[in-house]
């Protein structure tokens, strides 16, 4: 994040109005539909993150996006804001943190699991339910593929680590060793 600090005063005022319209999760997926068309194009995206563009010239090429979107008056009027406080290029930014802050609103929490071969769904399935279970929040997971792992996977789901590769069981059972040994 390039300033997660206003990012996350944006999006957190983003949240409060769509909150008060009850319109949380249109706004969030508006959002992303609209992320996704800045980074499908460049040009787009260097139309929104330009600082040499006139600001005017940016909320009106906005109001005719939202026009053809069917994008929440809440959330039409914050990217108009942004586009004249010349704002547009942390956008991606605060879509991270109102993802966050609607995460934790709805005691959701978000982590990525590595593991040495593909998992099927049986074993995400399995994951998921221990590592809910661990956390005490519904956990939303991205996995990925890790050559370097030898066997066995890694989940981190905020501040938590579980471990449980080959390599951190060898590298006990060393320590292990080592420790009897003297």
């Amino acid at each position: 994040m390039k300033n997660p600090i206003l990012a996350t005063r944006y999006a957190r005022a983003l949240h409060a109005l769509a909150k008060e319209k009850n319109e949380q999760d249109a706004v969030f997926s508006q959002m992303r539909v609209i992320t996704q068309a800045f980074e499908a194009d460049a040009e787009i995206s260097d139309f929104v993150r330009s600082p040499l563009i006139r600001p005017l010239d940016k909320v009106k090429a906005l109001e005719k996006l939202t026009a053809s979107l069917n994008v929440p008056e809440s959330l039409k009027s914050f990217l108009l804001l942004l586009a004249r406080k010349n704002r547009l290029g942390i956008f991606t930014d605060i879509v991270t943190a109102y993802e966050s802050i609607s995460d934790e609103a709805h005691g959701v929490t978000r982590g990525t699991v590595r593991s040495a071969t593909v998992l099927g769904p049986e074993d995400r399935q399995r994951i998921e339910e221990l590592v809910s279970k661990a956390t005490g929040k519904q956990v939303i997971l991205t996995y990925k593929e890790d050559p370097a792992l030898l066997g066995g996977l890694v989940a981190e789901v905020g501040s938590f680590t579980f471990d449980d590769s080959l390599t951190s069981h060898l590298k006990r059972i060393n320590e292990q060793l080592t420790r009897s040994a003297h």
